[in-house]
């Protein structure tokens, strides 16, 4: 980030207090300049692909809590910096992953003698570099969802356009949520090696060749992480994830596995532009199935609603499995059986649905909905009660309460 400047006001009542002491105010932060590092780039030299996913799910609301993706790729720029490589940098989104390369000459040692004036020329490059990947994250979405795949594959043709470049890594800051071409994932189940081998044999058909990356170091930067507001994966989902990507770049030639590595939140709201309501991604849902719990009327005395001591384990238990899965609504339905008359049932049905509701909540499951449902005559698992059994005990599966978690 850039430092604040202060206003020259600042400055002058800075200075009366620190009268009779006579000082100067400091000079503004040195602005880098970066018009020498547009120069055509020589053969022979490292290159450093910088792939910035600026899709939908990458961003939160308020920008607090987006993957802050220029501070995780710091240590990548200086580095490619004090080797001098050629640097190019984009962002990418929607289907097409098409790039738009800002293209950087990191040669500094060329363009200075003095000791002072060439720290002056590294930090220059490196500065403007790190304004790249700033300007990349705050580029907004043309169309919605994004396919990874391709925009790798486009900045691996520009790493091989030097046959002598003596290094050629690419760097893709990504939450790695394709949901466009062969690794589409917005129906994926999120587990098991078969679905990885699957994806990639669709892949090697036509979108993936066996050489795209042959001789190119690949690290992925922040798999796995989306914006705040987004559905959040398991660790188990992330792991998964991580290991389609080292499967994927693999099957392409790449050099190792690629290093999916960490990535912070932003802290400050407006750092990266909150998401274009008029650009959606199709929603990865991280295979989640509906769930559904059933309390048993047992849990309530007859004609009450409040929950009974023995309710507090079995819900504490449901709410922890709720929790540990990306579900984003909870709907909880209260059931009587068909003794009493309607707009009692309704009552009782609703009544015991919000109690449910309620200790669901405070056990820490996020807004679940109550509503009751009045009689029924059929039990959690679809079997019907005889009309002639009227017995408690017969009864007792009727006056229940049912959780849906989705």
């Amino acid at each position: 980030m850039s430092g604040v400047r202060r206003s020259g006001v600042l400055c002058a009542a800075t200075l009366l207090a620190a009268l009779p002491v006579t000082t100067g105010c400091p000079p503004p932060p040195k602005k880098p300049t970066c018009g020498w590092l547009a120069e055509s780039p020589k053969a022979g030299v490292g290159r450093l692909a910088v792939l910035v996913d600026v899709s939908t799910s990458t961003r939160s609301a308020s920008g607090v809590g987006s993957p802050d993706y220029p501070a995780a790729l710091h240590g990548k720029i200086e580095q490619a910096v004090g080797e001098q490589r050629t640097v190019a940098i984009s962002p990418f989104s929607g289907p097409s992953g098409n790039l738009s390369l800002t293209t950087r000459a990191t040669n500094w040692k060329a363009q200075a003698t003095n000791p002072k004036n060439l720290e002056g020329k590294r930090e220059d490059a490196a500065g403007c570099l790190q304004d790249d990947v700033r300007q990349a994250q705050k580029t907004v979405p043309g169309r919605g969802g994004t396919d990874v795949l391709r925009a790798i594959s486009q900045a691996a043709a520009w790493l091989r356009a030097d046959p002598k470049a003596p290094t050629r890594e690419l760097v893709v800051a990504t939450d790695g949520l394709v949901t466009h071409g062969c690794a589409d994932l917005s129906r994926s189940k999120f587990r098991g090696k078969p679905e990885i081998d699957a994806i990639v044999a669709e892949c090697l058909k036509g979108e993936l060749g066996v050489k795209d990356l042959d001789g190119i170091t690949v690290t992925m930067v922040g798999v796995g992480h989306p914006g705040a507001d987004q559905p959040m994966p398991s660790t188990a989902q992330v792991r998964w994830l991580r290991d389609m990507w080292a499967a994927l770049c693999l099957a392409a030639g790449a050099t190792g596995a690629p290093e999916a590595g960490s990535v912070p939140d932003t802290d400050t709201a407006g750092t990266v532009p909150a998401p274009d309501e008029s650009v959606q991604d199709p929603p990865v849902r991280f295979g989640t199935e509906a769930a559904a719990f059933s309390l048993p009327g047992a849990l309530f005395d007859t004609g009450r609603w409040t929950l009974r001591p023995e309710a507090a384990p079995v819900l504490a238990r449901i709410a922890v499995q709720i929790r540990s899965s990306p579900y984003t609504r909870v709907v909880v339905e209260g059931y009587a059986d068909p003794r009493g008359g309607d707009v009692d049932n309704r009552t009782l049905s609703e009544n015991r649905a919000r109690a449910v509701a309620d200790a669901l909540a405070a056990d820490g499951v996020r807004s679940p909905q109550s509503r009751g449902m009045g009689a029924t005559t059929t039990c959690f698992d679809g079997t019907p009660v005889p009309a002639t059994d009227t017995s408690d005990a017969g009864l007792q599966c009727l006056r229940r309460v049912d959780i849906t978690a989705s």
